[in-house]
């Protein structure tokens, strides 16, 4: 888990400098293939320690020695197991690091200076990150088991760990490259790459304070214009305030002659109002000739008539009346089940708007009042203490009703 990490991280860092590469500022940078290619593994890898024989222990290693003996027999006498040479092993480093997209020079990928240096110091990061567990590659490298004498890695595995090894030296070779004092005389193109990036990333923060700069002086002018309008605009506000107050005072006065004709075309409306609405309870009265349980029934009877295409409406309208009626019975004394908004939205939508759905109401002994100057339907209590039986008469009413509507729910 820990090399395919590190093969992971050291391919990643690959494709990041193939895509600097790509950019104009980038193209400096040399190919993937030339940072390989100085590559000596004389100089990265250790001399393989020479194996002195070990006696191996009876029943310890057997497997291993037929294993050997079959080995040997496969092989033509004097000749060794196949290994991969060094500049084998160097182009499958190549091969799986590299990849097809540095062979050509392309310059595409747009990256600003900034991003490139940011770029650069994310794969220096990332290599120095990856430097104790190169390390440990290295010094497991040659490593044997202390009793069978058997390396540690076996041989792809070993292929893998010096691929990995050559390649981060080739990354580390690069990257020190172009990191290393550009102010030196004799520093290569890659450090003058940087010097170049962190110039541009220089002047581009100057042209932008310059901006900022002239931005701040076109604000400052801007502001003075501003001030400038706002002191002669506050001249003509006085000129105009003069003026407006003249006129002001010439239309009070026709003001005041129309606000009388409204007075009185109001009070004429609303008296209209007034008659339009007596009317209206009046007609509302005529539609209930029965009271009491009887005209309950009645009204129930006009509203299944009209509601016999919609059951559930009816349902509905059925079910509230009988909700009402039971918080009724059940505290007479409280005034708010008593009392029912004509306007309220939701007892319109159950009941009031149906055919006998108000009427129910004046049919069991609700009047239309205005209290609080809201227009209701209100049963009014009569007062127990000066009319007993007027208050039981009302009571036995409102039971009798609440009667009815459960004999017309269950029908």
């Amino acid at each position: 888990m820990e090399l395919r990490s590190v093969e992971d991280t050291l391919k990643s860092n690959c494709k990041s400098w193939q895509e600097l590469r790509r950019a104009r500022e980038g193209a400096a940078l040399p190919s993937l293939k030339q940072l390989f290619s100085a590559i000596n593994d004389d100089d990265i890898f250790p001399p393989e320690p020479e194996v002195v024989p070990k006696e191996v222990p009876n029943g310890v290693d057997d497997e291993t020695q037929k294993e050997d003996e079959k080995s040997d027999k496969e092989c033509p006498e004097g000749a060794s197991k196949p290994t991969l040479s060094t500049s084998v092993s160097v182009a499958l480093s190549t091969d799986i690091y590299v990849g097809p997209e540095d062979v050509e020079d392309i310059t595409d990928h747009e990256m600003t200076p900034q991003q490139i240096l940011e770029s650069l110091e994310n794969i220096k990061k990332s290599l120095s990150s990856l430097a104790p567990k190169m390390n440990k590659f290295l010094q497991r490298l040659y490593e044997r088991d202390p009793v069978t004498l058997k390396p540690r890695y076996g041989e792809k595995t070993m292929i893998r760990v010096k691929q990995a090894i050559r390649a981060y030296k080739a990354m580390e070779h690069g990257i020190s490259g172009v990191f290393q004092d550009h102010t030196n005389a004799g520093s290569d193109n890659h450090s003058t790459l940087v010097s170049n990036l962190r110039t541009q990333v220089q002047r581009q923060e100057e042209l932008m304070n310059e901006q900022r700069r002239a931005l701040q002086q076109q604000e400052q002018t801007e502001l003075e214009r501003i001030t400038n309008e706002k002191i002669l605009a506050e001249k003509r506000e006085i000129e105009e305030r003069l003026q407006a107050e003249q006129r002001k005072r010439e239309e009070e006065l026709d003001l005041a002659r129309r606000a009388e004709e409204a007075r009185r075309k109001r009070i004429e409306e609303e008296q209209l109002a007034l008659a339009a609405e007596r009317q209206a309870d009046a007609n509302l009265l005529s539609l209930v000739p029965t009271k009491g349980p009887e005209g309950v029934r009645e009204q129930i009877d006009r509203m299944r008539e009209a509601l016999k295409e919609d059951r559930a409406a009816f349902d509905l309208a059925i079910g509230s009346l009988y909700t009402l009626f039971d918080q009724i019975t059940r505290k007479p004394e409280e005034v708010s089940f008593r009392r029912v908004r004509r306007d309220h939205p939701k007892f319109n939508e159950d009941i009031g708007r149906h055919v006998g759905g108000r009427e129910v109401l004046i049919a069991a002994g609700f009047r239309m009042e205005t209290l609080d100057g809201v227009k209701c339907f209100f049963s009014r209590e009569p007062c127990i203490e000066q009319d007993m039986n007027g208050w039981s008469d009302w009571f036995d009413g409102l039971k009798k009703t609440l009667e009815v509507i459960e004999e017309e729910m269950i029908k």
